[in-house]
């Protein structure tokens, strides 16, 4: 016998690393024990006397970096490999966790004779607060979540990652870059360079927390009664259950003033954003940032129906295929990752919930009946331009200690007179939203050591550190696709470019900066200007459109997926509810959008079930 071992303490047995070679054949894994900090692997000399190449995998999925590894076996003798020559590519797959806390409580139920009244696909925004109110309605749901318990919380909620330079650093989802899944890949010439969040709330715990409405203008492109219910009472439930805030300080009364006054054809306030505050008579502990890992974590530490009664959370479960019959969603296959063994789970109606690139690649891989030929078609995410900037001590908002964050929109913003929703943008559209921050390394801040935040002020010096954001309304593209061939596991290819503005609207964008920067007395940051920058394609997770609402119920709602109560069309059972459903890219962030209608179709499931 001969050893071959593996010296590391980066891989310990959490993560598992196995040996393959090409005298057993690529394809089979050769386990080995993790002792004394290294993976020992322990082969007979005899059946590699002539030689042989190997290689270490990681998760049996990953092989190492560079070449094979060769050597002429003596027995008796151990050959050691380090980090020096044995790297790993990073992990991009769900991660397999199993934590104390998530064997705790959300122990899976992985009987499969019963029948839930909903299956849910996703944890996100969509999901989760679909699954939560429906199970508050008395439905029992279960949820299938592919990823694990990474956080109970919105990572704005935690311990920050602080970047100490003299940049805007959006440290309220700095973690994003870290935890985000790239499940997909990019068509020759393709830019989309988004991810996926695969735990338990999906991108919710990355999100910015800004909740603006959508206006009539941006709603132009939806179905008429969506449009209605959003803003009779969907909007109204969503910034309760987000618990919409808009703090007030005499710093943000006079940003407001003093842009309004530069501004005057702009409706100027405070942006709205997602931060539960201290409520002064009950003296409660602040929630901070809303999360559907928040949301689904207190169900299920709360007992009785409005806790965890109807509530069940299958984590690590990938969801492989929707099984259907007859016009209608039967069950739904899902691969338990920790078991490495495939479940199907029966439901009486099932909600696809997993996100715009991951709702379409289900469809696709379960054949889902696609009439209208729009599965997958029209992904599209809006275009957003921003600039970095300093305020400095000559500038009379100049305040070290001071943030403000504010919202314009132009009083006429629409279509114009005689248009339509399939009218160009005209020059007088101003078919965006503008985010202005004044101190923002501060406005979503969180210093708990008092030694960061000195290190913090010294290295931005004596400026202020701002952004100003500049987001756009848009048609969704149909010449941009998601398509996914093969079995669950390969990853669909994206095919999506940037959409367009015009250069009069180009023009508006320097206009309204330039005046808002003379203003304010605006500089470059160290090694930077003034003129804005493009974000990149889903930078920013704004992705809509691939399984889309349609439009027009007289016509069974021929140019979309779904129709206006976001059932597919065809299908008597099945549902989708993510930021695929959208039938434009709008210019307001999308997440209260995304809430209102999982409310909206909470109640509806509700009614027919």
């Amino acid at each position: 016998m001969f050893t071959i071992r593996f010296n590391t303490v980066a891989y310990r047995p959490d993560l598992q690393v196995t040996l393959r070679n090409d005298v057993d054949g690529w394809d089979e894994d050769i386990p080995g024990e993790y002792e004394d900090d290294a993976w020992n692997f322990q082969l007979p000399t005899d059946r590699y006397a002539g030689g042989v190449e190997f290689k270490f995998v990681l998760e049996e999925q990953y092989w190492m970096n560079f070449d094979n590894l060769q050597l002429t076996p003596v027995d008796g003798q151990t050959y050691e490999y380090d980090a020096t020559q044995v790297t790993f590519p990073p992990i991009t797959e769900v991660s397999k966790e199993n934590t104390r806390v998530q064997r705790m409580f959300f122990a899976p139920n992985l009987d499969e004779q019963k029948t839930y009244d909903v299956i849910v696909i996703g944890s996100g925004i969509g999901g989760g607060v679909l699954a939560d109110q429906l199970s508050d309605f008395g439905l029992d749901v279960l949820v299938l979540e592919a990823g694990g318990y990474l956080f109970p919380t919105h990572v704005g909620n935690l311990p920050r990652q602080h970047t100490l330079q003299a940049q805007v650093d959006k440290n309220i989802w700095h973690l994003w870059d870290e935890f985000q899944v790239t499940n997909y890949v990019n068509a020759p010439g393709s830019t989309y360079g988004g991810g996926q969040g695969f735990n338990l709330g999906g991108r919710s715990l990355f999100w910015g927390a800004f909740m603006p409405r959508m206006t009539w203008w941006e709603l132009d492109a939806w179905p008429t009664q969506v449009r209605w219910d959003l803003e009779n009472f969907g909007y109204d439930l969503a910034e309760q259950l987000l618990s919409k805030a808009t703090l007030s300080s005499t710093y943000q009364d006079q940003v407001l003033s003093g842009i309004a006054g530069v501004l005057p054809d702009y409706v100027v306030r405070t942006a709205p954003m997602a931060i539960q505050h201290t409520n002064p008579q009950l003296r409660g502990v602040p929630g901070g940032v809303f999360s559907t890992a928040d949301l689904l974590m207190e169900s299920r530490l709360t007992g009785g129906p409005a806790g965890a009664d109807n509530l069940t959370v299958n984590l690590n479960h990938a969801a492989m295929q929707i099984n259907t019959a007859g016009g209608a969603a039967t069950s739904v296959v899902a691969y338990d990752l920790i078991s490495d063994k495939a479940r199907t789970f029966k439901g009486r109606f099932v909600v696809l919930a997993g996100g715009t690139v991951e709702s379409a690649k289900l469809a696709q891989v379960s054949n889902l009946n696609d009439a209208n030929a729009k599965i997958g078609v029209g992904i599209s995410d809006h275009p957003i331009f921003f600039t970095h900037f300093a305020l400095e001590p000559s500038s009379s908002y100049f305040d070290l200690n001071a943030g403000a964050k504010i919202m314009l929109r132009h009083q006429d913003a629409g279509f114009l007179p005689g248009g339509d929703a399939g009218a160009p943008p005209f020059e007088d559209l101003h078919r965006y939203n503008v985010i202005l921050e004044l101190g923002a390394d501060f406005n979503q801040g969180r210093f708990i050591d008092p030694d960061i935040l000195d290190a913090h002020r010294d290295a931005k010096g004596n400026t202020m550190i701002c952004e100003m954001v500049f987001l756009f309304n848009a048609a969704l593209n149909d010449d941009y696709t998601l398509v996914h061939d093969g079995p669950s596991y390969a990853k669909p290819v994206i095919d999506m470019g940037e959409l367009p503005i015009t250069d009069a609207e180009w023009n508006q964008v320097v206009d309204v900066q330039n005046r808002v920067f003379e203003e304010v007395g605006a500089v470059p940051l160290a090694g930077g200007d003034l003129v804005p920058d493009r974000g990149g394609v889903g930078g920013v997770a704004h992705e809509v459109g691939t399984l889309r609402m349609g439009t027009d119920a007289s016509n069974q709602y021929k140019d979309g997926v779904v129709d206006a109560d976001l059932k597919f069309v065809g299908y008597s059972n099945l549902f989708a509810c993510d930021l695929s459903v959208f039938p434009s890219s709008p210019a307001a962030n999308p997440t209260l959008t995304l809430a209102a209608l999982a409310l909206r179709l909470a109640r509806h499931i509700r009614d027919i079930a």
